[in-house]
């Protein structure tokens, strides 16, 4: 059976396994031939195969872009970051001790109650 999604790009199903042999029908369908003929030979038969579609909300397809920016982003300003390795390699980049222990009072703070 393979599903057509409306709105997203997906390789429809093909009958194979992923280490590229075939699947065989009666493991699709079911081997259901108990004391009957009709059962098996209707598993010989190709058919054409059943699509199901699944067309997604326009709520779910913007959550799935959302997702799709979230994730290529890397949360890491690369600008900033060379500015600072510039600074620190010349020695014009000073740390400010007052600051910094701030910071850190100010963190311990969120996990004592």
């Amino acid at each position: 059976m393979a599903i057509d999604v409306t709105g997203v790009t997906t390789t429809p199903l093909s009958g194979n396994k992923p280490d590229g042999k075939k699947i065989a029908t009666d493991s699709i369908l079911g081997s259901n031939n108990q004391g009957s003929g009709r059962a098996a030979a209707a598993s010989t038969n190709t058919a054409t195969p059943v699509t199901d579609k699944v067309t997604l909300t326009p709520q779910a397809e913007e959550l799935r872009m959302i997702e799709q920016v979230v994730n290529n982003q890397t949360g890491i300003d690369n600008e900033r970051v060379e500015t600072l390795k510039l600074k620190i390699d010349s020695g014009q980049y000073d740390i400010n001790t007052q600051r910094v222990a701030e910071k850190f009072i100010a963190f311990e703070k969120q996990f004592v109650a």
